[in-house]
């Protein structure tokens, strides 16, 4: 990705001119508690220790003060570009082992015990390129992907508004997410799909007509239920590839 291509992605977008912040005045800071659990049962499951933890696109950064609060013993960073997400940043508590940066991701020369991505790549124009430049950060990390490629949001206007309301460039079913960690050169060591739906109240009057859709549906299974009504995301913990 050239230096001019890498300036227009940091400053020219929805994220920078109030055009995300409009739609979002809360900057979903209602799901950090959930999404915190998620972070916290994938580092329980793999009996993850560290000592320094990267939350990269952390938005208004609540999920780093909530996990800084919570592995006090850790140094916490969260990283994002957005001049606008920045706003929250002063309302965070002011800890020790807490800070945030808009330093640019793409060129840090920083190094971290753990990464934590979460609902991050689905917003990148240059994905792949994105998370090739991630692996340079450490050697473990942590994926939130929310699914957006379903029966119901293809059939319907669901892509629309995940473009539209959330700033999805991107849609991923569960094969498509675990493929394109692959392709980057990421190893899966554990995944499970989170029912995001019944831990977060419905944010518009389509996910509440919806939603008896989706609990209906989990009687097949999640991974059948993420493919036909969707709701749900993917977790993952990956490790760098050796020697990529």
């Amino acid at each position: 990705m050239s230096k001019k291509k890498i300036k227009k992605l940091l400053t020219d977008n929805i994220y920078n001119d109030n055009q995300y912040l409009s739609n979002n005045i809360n900057w979903h800071q209602e799901d950090s508690p959930y999404k915190v659990s998620l972070v916290r049962k994938i580092i329980k499951r793999n009996n993850l220790s560290f000592k320094t933890c990267s939350d990269v696109g952390c938005g208004a950064g609540l999920v780093t003060e909530l996990l800084s609060k919570e592995y006090r013993t850790s140094r916490f960073v969260g990283f994002d570009f957005s001049e606008d997400a920045k706003l929250f940043w002063k309302e965070r508590s002011k800890l020790e082992n807490l800070k945030f940066t808009n330093k640019n991701i793409l060129k840090a020369n920083d190094r971290f015990d753990l990464v934590v991505c979460l609902d991050v790549f689905e917003h990148i124009e240059n994905y792949f390129g994105f998370l090739n430049d991630l692996k340079k950060l450490s050697n473990k990390f942590i994926f939130n992907i929310p699914l957006d490629m379903n029966v119901m949001k293809i059939l319907t206007n669901g892509i629309k508004y995940a473009r539209k309301e959330v700033g999805h460039l991107h849609y991923f079913s569960e094969y498509t997410a675990l493929e394109t960690l692959i392709d980057c050169g990421y190893q899966i060591k554990d995944s499970f799909l989170s029912t995001a739906f019944l831990s977060t109240l419905p944010r518009n009057k389509r996910q509440l007509a919806v939603l008896p859709l989706r609990l209906l549906f989990l009687i097949f299974g999640k991974s059948f239920a993420s493919k036909v009504f969707g709701g749900l995301s993917l977790v993952v913990y990956a490790e760098k590839k050796i020697n990529c």
